[in-house]
């Protein structure tokens, strides 16, 4: 089965000794998603969204899942361990033709899994699924100027320096900038 039906499935063992098992996302997870992301958001100051603030339902996500982003060339996995939703990573490219070459890639990890090798792992899957695409040349991504790991962690991938965009989140009364990165898969 391939990644767009949403079958194929990767396992690897995170530095805790659980099986992480990453696979293409599916409309049937849209309710495990919207937990995870209400979740997540009051995890980590690191997001574009707080605790409780995704407030699309179950429904409207598997319809946007099954309508839009799990259609080539995007792509979205998300990871388990056991029945637990850990991890999910997503690279939407817009369809362009003046565009369609680039894509933009997000990433998000539960807290209690970071540093366990599961951010690691779900991007490589993505990157690696990615490169399948001949059309892309490009991706790229954004992130807290702050949240040093994040950088590290995509500059071993070779995501390289791009630019930055001044004051663009805010969290409470800070504003921090955000680092735009961006990883060429091939040359134009």
């Amino acid at each position: 089965m391939t990644i767009k039906e949403g079958c194929a499935m990767e396992s690897v063992r995170l530095k805790n000794g659980k099986s992480l098992f990453i696979r293409g996302a599916r409309g049937e997870d849209a309710e495990k998603l919207t937990g995870f992301l209400n979740a997540v958001g009051g995890e980590s100051n690191f997001l574009t969204f707080g605790k409780d603030e995704c407030r699309i339902s179950a429904e409207k996500e598997r319809i946007l899942l099954e309508n839009k982003i799990l259609k080539p060339p995007n792509l979205f996995l998300v990871g388990f361990v056991e029945d637990e939703l850990i991890c999910c990573a997503n690279l939407s490219v817009p369809q362009g033709p003046r565009v369609f070459h680039n894509g933009e890639m997000g990433i998000t990890v539960r807290k209690k899994y970071w540093h366990l090798g599961a951010g690691t792992a779900v991007l490589g899957e993505l990157l690696s699924r990615a490169r399948e695409n001949p059309g892309l040349k490009t991706i790229r991504l954004g992130v807290y100027e702050n949240n040093g790991r994040a950088i590290r962690l995509y500059r071993k991938f070779g995501f390289e320096y791009a630019g930055c965009l001044r004051n663009y989140f805010r969290v409470g009364e800070k504003y921090y900038d955000e680092v735009l990165m961006e990883l060429p898969l091939r040359r134009p």
